[in-house]
């Protein structure tokens, strides 16, 4: 297992003075913060950035030339690389949180992961800083359940929306055009099927990936009005639940590389193979990159269920509450410049991002230039929050189960009101220990 803080260290760049850098950040009271002995002898602090977006194409590189800039603006702070692949990262978190100490003085987090992380007491309030920034009343309402006692703890660095993301040069030859319903979908992804040399659609489902079955799961079940957990009451044999599920099953005996894992399918999306992928908007910025035969000819819709409902997903950049004095004053000062609308817009239009976190940190001509981007554009927004109820606290062991009875469906066609029967079961006993002592 990866564990965070075993990161590459980036290269060094030009550098000003520290009394520049303070007053080009404008960072206002944070020099008495930063007037420690080690920065009073102008040695430099590292601070390890955990985040799995190291390894995504396209981002994994906007990260590098963001922190380059920040590099080149002053010589008192120096970010380096640190963290692990999406399907670790979160456990591994986890299982450090669990522990009671987190590494690294800053870090990326998931809806799901952000709140369990702050009901620990890990996450140091940022408030300050949005209060200098003039932003406080701007940020987006995603970030109400990130305060405490009006304090927010955490910044959005990407918000993500669900929506299908399509190739509309295979839908053009092929004599297609984009689906409006759910029957139009199975009919569009089964005729784009010549196995094994191209399939119509992907969805990740192995279980040795169980962040991306997971995380893309749960919006299979939105698409028809369904949540899965109401408070501490799971909701997983319920009718909607069960649609989705079913809906997935076709999909996956008529149109999917079946034994496929995601790395390979998104090589085979870039090359033309598959022809759509029910996915969030980030994972654009993968094949402005790794396909750029297929890029220009990207297209987004709403999910095609009857609902119209996407799952919206805020990642935060949080500072770590139990770090050093040193530590924390340089992380936020990173925080703070980050979030300056100037290197903010950067930040967006190199990750080829679309949801702000705030207005003025996006550029509406950039905007107007994403020609992939109206299905994530439109669509109602519904956030993990209030489709997992009390589990968002316990997101992965309540997928986990789900995954596990889903994958009998999946590999030996069994029922998915049984496996879905199955999962209630296990997890009504599961709830019993997992909310044991719990309050919010």
């Amino acid at each position: 297992m990866n564990k965070p803080g075993n990161g590459l260290l980036l290269p060094r760049s030009m550098s000003m003075g520290r009394r520049d850098f303070l007053k080009r950040t404008a960072v206002a009271g944070l020099a008495a913060a930063l007037a420690t002995p080690a920065l009073a002898q102008n040695a430099k602090i590292k601070i390890p950035l955990v985040s799995w977006m190291w390894n995504e194409p396209g981002r994994g590189d906007a990260w590098r030339a963001i922190l380059a800039k920040f590099h080149a603006e002053q010589s008192d702070v120096f970010i380096e690389e640190a963290g692990a692949p999406f399907n670790e990262f979160t456990n591994n978190m986890l299982i450090q949180s669990q522990s009671g100490k987190i590494n690294g003085a800053l870090f990326h987090t998931t809806p799901d992961l952000v709140v369990r992380l702050l009901r620990g007491g890990h996450l140091e309030p940022l408030q300050d800083i949005v209060d200098k920034l003039g932003i406080g009343d701007k940020l987006s309402a995603a970030h109400d359940h990130l305060r405490i006692d009006g304090k927010v703890h955490g910044l959005d660095i990407v918000t993500v929306k669900f929506g299908l993301l399509y190739n509309s040069a295979m839908f053009e030859k092929a004599g297609l055009g984009a689906p409006a319903s759910v029957e139009e979908w199975v009919e569009t992804s089964t005729a784009l099927t010549k196995s094994p040399d191209q399939f119509g659609i992907y969805s990740p489902h192995l279980m040795s990936e169980p962040g991306d079955f997971w995380f893309i799961l749960q919006q299979w079940a939105v698409m028809f009005d369904g949540v899965w957990a109401d408070g501490r009451k799971p909701l997983v044999n319920t009718a909607p639940v069960i649609e989705g599920m079913k809906l997935f099953k076709t999909m996956y005996d008529k149109a999917m590389p079946k034994g496929t894992d995601t790395a390979t399918a998104n090589q085979m999306y870039a090359n033309g193979r598959i022809g759509q992928q029910l996915i969030v908007s980030a994972a654009v910025n993968i094949w402005s990159s790794s396909g750029p035969d297929i890029y220009p000819s990207l297209r987004s819709v709403v999910p095609p269920g009857p609902s119209g409902k996407a799952i919206t997903r805020i990642h935060p950049i949080c500072v770590n509450a139990n770090a050093s004095d040193d530590e924390k004053a340089a992380a936020k000062a990173f925080v703070e410049w980050l979030y300056k609308p100037e290197n903010y817009q950067e930040l967006m239009e190199r990750c080829l991002d679309v949801v702000p976190p705030y207005p003025e940190a996006i550029r509406q001509e950039y905007l107007d230039k994403q020609f992939w981007a109206e299905g994530y554009l439109a669509g109602k927004s519904i956030t993990p929050l209030e489709i997992m109820g009390d589990y968002i606290f316990f997101n992965q062991e309540f997928g986990n189960v789900v995954m596990d009875k889903f994958s009998e469906v999946l590999v030996a066609d069994r029922p998915v009101e049984d496996a879905m029967a199955d999962a209630q079961q296990e997890l009504e006993k599961a709830s019993e220990r997992l909310f044991e002592g719990f309050t919010l």
